[in-house]
């Protein structure tokens, strides 16, 4: 039986999979953003709330909140992606 013993390596860095992780949280940070938008818009101009009661006002006002929390996560976790790759561009 032929075995090879993988060594103790180094482990490799993933540019491609960081890159992905890099647009992906972008995308969403975008997205978030958006929504975001466009709950404002609704909530502090009054349109849509016809019939509304102050409960959907607020909820809508905390799902704004919830969305831009979101959007900074993923920039965080977009800008540590964009770290990791600098650090590995320059050797570190």
């Amino acid at each position: 039986m032929n075995r090879r013993r993988l060594g103790a390596g180094e482990p490799r860095f993933d540019l491609d999979g960081t890159l992905c992780v890099l647009r992906d949280n972008l995308g969403k940070a975008d997205a978030f953003i958006t929504v975001a938008e466009d709950l404002i818009e609704q909530c502090w101009d009054g349109s849509g709330d016809e019939g509304d009661d102050d409960n959907s006002v607020t909820r809508r006002r905390n799902q704004v909140a919830h969305l831009v929390e979101s959007a900074k996560l993923a920039v965080r976790a977009a800008a540590y992606a964009g770290e990791a790759i600098a650090s590995r561009r320059r050797g570190a």
